[in-house]
C-alpha cells in the first residue's frame, strides 16, 4: 500500500459553481490525476474514491483505475475494507473489488479494531472481516468501534460493549436525540438526563455532567456547549479556551476550525467570511478570512472564499485554489478514524 498521500482539487467547468470536474494534486501542489470525474474523496489507505457519473469506484496514486466505479456510495477504505452500497443495500468489498460481504445489509459502518457495526432490519450487531457476525442484532442503536468499546443502545438507554458483546457499561444513559459519544483519549461523553459530561473506561464520571452538548476528544482537548456557546476543556475538566464560538470543531494538527459568535443581521457577503482557526491557547491562527473550511489533514485544509476554492497550510499560504465551487462538505471523512498501516494490505 503506498504511503504517498493526494488531495481532491476541483475545476469550475464553465459559469456554474455547481458543474465542475474533480482530480488529485500531491502535496507538492502538483496535479497528479487531471479533473475528469464527477466529484473524488481524500485518499485513505493509498485509495481514493471517485464519481462516474451516479457510481462510486476508487483510483490509485498513480490516477489508475482500481475499483471500476459500481458503488452508489463513495468507497472509503478502513482496515482494508470498504463498505460498497447498491440498490439501498450495503456490502463489503476489499482492495481489489472482491465482496466479503454481499449486498443484504440496511447500512453497515467502517471497520474498527476488526469489526463493523451493521443495521439489519431495525436492529444494530457487529460483523468480523470474513462478514461473520460476532455481536448479534439485538441493539435498538449502535456505534463503531473505539479504543475496544463500542456504544450500543438498549430499552432506550446507552452502554457499552466489548468485542464479544460483553457488557462493560450497563444502559443508563439517555443522551437525548443524540447517540453516547465514541471513546477518545480514554473518556466518552454521555448524559444520563439533558446535561453532558465524561466518563472513563469503568463508567465513572471523571468530567461532572454541566455542559449543554460536548464532542469527543481529539489533541487533548473537547468541544463543549455552553448555553449557545462553544469552547474547550482539558482532560481534567477544566476549560482552557472560554465559550465564545457559534461552532467550533475538534483540533488537529494542534489547530480548530471556529466560528465566532458575531451577530448582524445586515451581513454582507465579506462579513460572512467568518470562519477561522484557532490554537490550543485560544488565539487566532488563520482569523476569520473564511466562509468554509476542513478540518486540517496532511499539513493543509480545503476552505472556501467568496471567489475561490483551495489548500491552505498552518501560515495560511495557499498550495492550489481555484474558481468557487459548491461542495457537499469540506471534510466528508472526519468521522472516520485515523488511518492505521497494517503490512497485510
Amino acid at each position: 500500500m503506498s504511503t504517498r498521500k493526494l488531495l481532491p482539487i476541483f475545476t469550475r467547468k464553465g459559469r456554474s459553481p455547481r458543474n465542475f470536474l474533480a482530480g488529485y494534486i500531491d502535496l507538492a501542489g502538483s496535479v497528479i490525476v487531471e479533473p475528469q470525474y464527477d466529484y473524488s474523496y481524500p485518499f485513505r489507505e493509498g485509495l481514493g474514491s471517485v464519481k462516474v457519473k451516479n457510481l462510486w469506484g476508487t483510483v490509485n496514486v498513480g490516477g489508475e483505475l482500481v475499483i471500476n466505479p459500481s458503488s452508489h456510495e463513495p468507497v472509503v477504505f478502513s482496515e482494508g475494507l470498504a463498505v460498497h452500497r447498491f440498490d439501498s443495500k450495503d456490502g463489503v468489498i476489499d482492495r481489489e473489488g472482491n465482496f466479503v460481504v454481499p449486498h443484504r445489509y440496511r447500512h453497515i459502518w467502517w471497520y474498527s479494531g476488526g469489526l463493523a457495526c451493521f443495521a439489519e432490519g431495525e436492529k444494530y450487531g457487529y460483523m468480523d472481516k470474513s462478514g461473520n457476525q460476532i455481536i448479534p442484532p439485538i441493539f435498538e442503536d449502535a456505534r463503531p468501534f473505539s479504543e475496544g468499546l463500542a456504544a450500543v443502545k438498549t430499552r432506550g438507554m446507552w452502554g457499552y460493549v466489548d468485542a464479544s458483546g460483553t457488557t462493560v457499561i450497563p444502559a443508563k444513559f439517555m443522551c437525548g436525540k443524540a447517540a453516547a459519544g465514541q471513546f477518545q483519549e480514554g473518556l466518552a461523553r454521555v448524559a444520563e438526563t439533558s446535561r453532558w459530561g465524561y466518563i472513563n473506561p469503568c463508567g465513572e464520571f471523571v468530567i461532572p455532567q454541566q455542559f449543554d452538548m460536548a464532542l469527543e476528544f481529539s489533541e487533548g482537548l473537547a468541544v463543549v456547549q455552553v448555553g449557545k456557546e462553544n469552547g474547550y476543556i482539558n482532560a481534567n475538566g477544566k476549560i482552557v479556551v472560554p465559550p465564545s464560538f457559534l461552532y467550533a470543531d475538534p483540533f488537529s494538527e494542534g489547530l480548530a476550525r471556529v466560528t465566532p459568535c458575531i451577530w448582524n443581521a445586515e451581513k454582507t457577503i465579506s462579513d460572512t467570511l467568518d470562519v477561522a482557526f484557532i490554537d490550543k491557547s485560544g488565539s487566532f491562527a488563520l482569523g476569520p478570512r473564511f466562509l468554509a473550511a476542513g478540518s486540517f489533514r496532511d499539513g493543509h485544509s480545503l476552505v472556501e472564499t467568496e471567489s475561490h476554492i483551495g489548500y491552505v497550510d498552518h501560515a495560511g499560504n495557499f498550495l492550489w485554489q481555484g474558481k468557487w465551487v459548491v461542495l457537499a462538505s469540506m471534510d466528508p471523512l472526519h468521522l472516520f478514524p485515523a488511518e492505521s498501516v497494517h503490512k497485510s494490505w
